[in-house]
């Protein structure tokens, strides 16, 4: 594993804009290692929630490395790399969602496991597995553009402004979207519970 103090042209602790431009600049394959590792768990988590199956996320995810490696170049903004890596995961999960129509796939509420803790009882346990159900239930029935903003923003914390560059639209597209998600999520998670015996 490569080590900050290793990069010939890179500050210890670099940021994003500096290992972006070793790359550009000199080629420098130990920076484009340290930016997988800052951000792999992040854009798989991100991946694997728009796609569900492990699989496919694994999929998608290797593509995904591969595009950023190959594409650097085209990263205008640096300082902006985490939006755009990020832009470039959203892109393959919509392509590989218009390819899954005509598939069966796996649901976000059939990818969320049940984690028994050693605290709750059996009981809360249930209850809790239940509501994490209706959760993933819910994220399934939103439009794919709201759910792509609901999970760049709940489970990757990027920024309005980074949600934006991520998806290619205006900060107040993004912000309708994440509205919408949020007032679809509410009625869903009533009627969910309403529904129950």
């Amino acid at each position: 594993m490569t080590t900050q103090a290793e990069l010939p042209h890179v500050e210890p602790d670099p940021t994003d804009r500096q290992l972006v431009e070793a790359m550009t600049r000199d080629g420098d394959v130990m920076a484009f290692e340290l930016l997988l590792h800052r951000y792999q768990r992040p854009l798989f988590g991100f991946i694997r929630r728009q796609v569900g199956d492990r699989a496919d996320a694994e999929d998608l995810f290797q593509q995904t490395v591969m595009r950023i490696y190959d594409g650097i170049d085209t990263c205008r903004d640096p300082s902006a790399f985490r939006a755009w890596a990020f832009g470039i995961a959203a892109n393959l999960c919509k392509y590989q969602g218009r390819r899954q129509l005509t598939r069966s796939t796996v649901t976000l509420s059939e990818v969320i496991e049940n984690r028994p803790g050693w605290g709750p009882s059996p009981e809360a346990a249930a209850q809790t597995g239940e509501v994490r159900d209706q959760i993933a239930r819910a994220l399934d029935a939103l439009d794919p553009r709201q759910r792509e903003v609901f999970v760049l923003y709940h489970y990757t914390h990027l920024s309005y402004d980074e949600i934006a560059v991520a998806v290619g639209a205006p900060i107040g597209t993004v912000k309708s979207r994440m509205n919408g998600a949020l007032t679809h999520l509410r009625t869903l998670l009533v009627s969910l519970k309403e529904a129950q015996p």
